[in-house]
């Protein structure tokens, strides 16, 4: 039997990830105690300066 993991969706990638500290960091506030962002992202995002509104942008342009 295959094992299933539990998965959550990053809302600036749109790409799902399993639901895990070592993929999003710790939000108390959350009902699942995660953040809805990515750990690659959320960095990427936080280093550049950029708002979450630019990077689902920049995000939507390389998928293309």
């Amino acid at each position: 039997m295959a094992k299933t993991y539990k998965m959550k969706t990053c809302l600036i990638s749109g790409k799902r990830f399993r639901a895990t500290k070592d993929n999003f960091y710790f939000n108390a506030n959350s009902p699942d105690k995660l953040h809805p962002y990515h750990k690659s992202y959320d960095n990427f995002r936080r280093v550049t300066g950029a708002s979450v509104d630019k990077v689902k942008e920049l995000i939507t342009l390389i998928n293309g």
